[in-house]
């Protein structure tokens, strides 16, 4: 006799039949490959730019006279009223129009500098900051660079916060950001509104200062990371001030959810590794105390995997106080969240419940997946799952938005010359007649911007037009798009072409370490103490063994006896809570 097997069944049994398997996923493309996609992702944030910063589509378009845009930001009117007499210009553009809005900025610069600070030896020094030759400093830094100043611009002088520039009107017009700026006050010229406030915005200020943190940490002018350390430090007064007040986005996205924990904790992490000061540490543990979030992959509302982590990092065994550790809780975002939504799909890819920009938010999940792998392999944590998952789904997302899908299209705009997927930006396809919406989707693109498009809505579903349709959805892109997947793609491109050159030479700045050329001792004096006293010095040699060493305490100078030492090359380490200093000694 048949039985009937009813429909619920054979769903999961077919689920459990085809998942998709991510522990023996293997990379689709060479170390070369991805070293390309880093770069040309990394690079669209130049076409981002705004003001008088060298937006490369602008500087490249033979169309476009003027080659800047948005001089005037700060002079129009504020939050509807008379008109400012502030400098708000800079800064990145959101998307592929041509407002600025806090919340996606402060997420995007804070991934990109994230991704240095986690994956330093993932980017490479091949311009400067007008795209001319080397000068010193990794690209990743000259572009988040353009965030950073404009951060500190948004700390008013009058004691408010300014979290978004621009209104609807921007977006009446298709042509490019430098021809925009001519047009009236209400298709999106200048001098354009400015939105500010002394009483909401906690949340997006706090993401400006981690972001600042970062960069304070590891720019090489020593003089700009003080300015970025205090704007940090004054900032987050602010944010704290008005932690729990999120700054509505006008029109387009709404007001952000009511959470504010993780930007408010993560924005105390990194100023605790920035200074050392203990009070930073408790108040991150007092924002996440009790709490456990989140059943979303990382985006501009959804910061707190970068907590987990960072947290971690400082203490494996780290809790809220109500039973979880914070590492649990970035496995679980990891595995239970990010995994399980991935298996059900043939083509390995998460669908969560929101349909805009699926690849930025499948992106999202690949970099918790990394950063909980990096955890493993620095030996932070040991893991009872099957790690090689998590590599593997990693792995799988950014092969997926390189061009191994079912399209067989790359969804990095001209990637690979493959420009067939369109992107909504105006910058990227160049024009200033404001074309009708038949003629963009038909038109070509002047620049292979490096742009992440939105993504599928579902399996096998792309509506492939710039107008219309699921045109917002779909073939959106941004600094907040581009974000996540620099972060997921540098934690392969360290591992499979780990270039050094790119990496920052570290600020001497908090310490004086003398005589460099020594012979019987060197001296570890402490010029700056900004941190809370804990430092180990060592001396390693060329062979990467430890010679000498020596505790720092309450940052007294120290003196190490080198006299038994034989004659070469030496590296003294200066490690810190802050972070870790080197030197290069020679003894002749």
């Amino acid at each position: 006799m048949k039985k009937l097997i009813s429909i619920s069944l054979l769903s999961a049994l077919s689920a459990t039949l085809f998942a998709y398997e991510f522990s023996s996923y293997s990379y689709g493309y060479q170390a070369t490959d991805y070293r390309e996609a880093i770069n040309m992702g990394l690079k669209f944030y130049g076409g981002q730019r705004c003001g008088d910063t060298h937006n490369w589509m602008l500087h490249d378009n033979s169309s476009v006279s003027k080659k800047y845009c948005h001089t005037k930001d700060g002079q129009g009117k504020v939050n509807g009223g008379g008109n400012g007499n502030y400098d708000l210009t800079g800064g990145w553009h959101d998307c592929g129009d041509h407002i600025k809005v806090g919340t996606t900025m402060g997420y995007a610069a804070f991934s990109l500098l994230a991704a240095y600070d986690i994956w330093p030896k993932a980017f490479q020094d091949n311009y400067d900051a007008e795209y001319g030759s080397k000068n010193g400093i990794p690209d990743v830094l000259d572009e988040a660079k353009i965030a950073t100043d404009y951060f500190m611009k948004c700390f008013l002088p009058n004691g408010e916060f300014c979290y978004y520039v621009g209104d609807a009107s921007d977006h009446r017009v298709w042509m490019t950001s430098s021809k925009q700026s001519e047009e009236s006050v209400d298709n999106g010229g200048d001098p354009r509104p400015v939105w500010t406030s002394s009483a909401k915005g906690g949340p997006q200020a706090a993401n400006y200062v981690s972001a600042l943190c970062l960069m304070a940490k590891h720019y090489p002018d020593a003089d700009y990371a003080a300015k970025c350390k205090k704007a940090a430090i004054d900032g987050y007064e602010f944010a704290k001030k008005n932690k729990s007040v999120q700054a509505p986005i006008p029109e387009f996205y709404g007001s952000p959810n009511d959470e504010w924990t993780d930007e408010l904790s993560l924005a105390a992490v990194m100023l605790y590794n920035l200074t050392g000061e203990e009070s930073y540490l408790a108040d991150a543990k007092s924002y996440l105390a009790g709490k456990w979030e989140s059943n979303s992959p990382l985006a501009w509302d959804t910061m707190t995997d970068f907590v987990y982590y960072y947290l971690a990092r400082i203490d494996k065994s780290m809790n809220n106080g109500a039973g979880g550790t914070y590492v649990s809780f970035l496995e679980k975002n990891v595995y239970g969240l990010h995994l399980d939504k991935a298996k059900s799909d043939p083509n390995g890819f998460p669908y969560y419940s929101s349909r805009w920009g699926t690849n930025k938010l499948a992106l999202g999940g690949a970099t918790a997946a990394a950063l909980y792998v990096k955890l493993v392999e620095d030996g932070v944590i040991t893991s009872s799952k099957n790690v090689d998952e998590a590599k593997g789904f990693r792995d799988r997302i950014v092969d997926y938005v390189l061009g191994k899908n079912e399209f067989n299209h790359t969804f990095l705009h001209g990637y690979k010359g493959d420009m067939h997927f369109r992107l909504h930006h105006r910058n990227a396809m160049g024009r200033n007649d404001n074309p009708p919406s038949n003629i963009k989707n038909t038109c070509d693109y002047m620049f292979a911007s490096g742009g992440v498009i939105g993504g599928p809505s579902g399996t096998g579903i792309f509506e492939n037009v710039v107008e219309g349709g699921a045109s917002y959805t779909e073939t959106e892109g941004g600094c907040d798009y581009n974000a996540p997947f620099i972060m997921a793609i540098a934690s392969m491109v360290e591992k499979l072409d780990p270039d050094l050159s790119g990496v920052a030479e570290v600020r001497n700045t908090n310490f004086s370490v003398y005589p460099t050329v020594f012979d019987d001792y060197v001296v570890v004096d402490p010029i700056e103490i900004g941190y809370d006293g804990r430092a180990e010095v060592s001396i390693v040699n060329i062979n990467g063994q430890t010679v000498a060493a020596e505790s720092m305490i309450d940052f007294n100078p120290t003196v190490i006896n080198t006299s038994s030492l034989p004659r070469g090359i030496y590296v003294l380490k200066v490690n810190f809570d802050g972070g870790q200093k080197t030197f290069k000694l020679i003894k002749e």
